[in-house]
């Protein structure tokens, strides 16, 4: 069951940035809801799962939005998703204070780490600076949140009797 909600999560990921991208195109560039899918699954479910919708999320982020090598946020992702679920089995992460600085490290990493491979293979991209960084990290940390913590009281209001 878990297979068929992060599959739904990477299609309404993808539904979200290509609304973001006709609509509001630098909050496009900035808000990445694949990273939000991929942290989610490595919070909850571990690393294989992290790595496996990782993969899934990075290949459909490379094939409707990349640049002329298909795969660079597929890699980025699958390493993302790995770090984040080893992490999560290892420390306590399910409080907010916890879960925001990984959501906050993983938009930083992913944002670095994208650059380096495109740098790898000769992908012009742009630099990060310090302070797209940190809108980039704020950004999706706020909303990782806000969304993380609506799933997790509609999880346990349905547990409920």
């Amino acid at each position: 069951m878990k297979i068929f909600w992060t599959t739904l999560a990477v299609v309404a990921a993808l539904l979200v940035q290509s609304g973001l991208s006709q609509v509001l195109p630098p909050a496009a560039r900035v808000f990445d809801p694949f990273l939000l899918v991929l942290v989610y699954c490595g919070l909850a479910f571990g690393e294989t799962h992290a790595m496996l919708a990782g993969a899934a999320a990075g290949w459909v982020q490379d094939v409707h939005f990349g640049g002329p090598v298909l795969g660079l946020s597929g890699l980025t992702k699958v390493v993302l998703g790995f770090l984040v679920g080893v992490a999560a089995t290892r420390f306590q992460l399910t409080e907010a204070g916890p879960r925001g600085l990984v959501l906050l490290g993983a938009a930083v990493f992913d944002a670095l780490f994208l650059w380096g491979l495109a740098s790898a293979f000769d992908v012009a991209l742009p630099a990060p600076t310090v302070s797209s960084l940190a809108l980039r990290a704020l950004i999706n940390a706020l909303l990782g949140m806000l969304v993380f913590g609506l799933l997790e009281r509609r999880l346990v209001h349905r547990r409920r009797p």
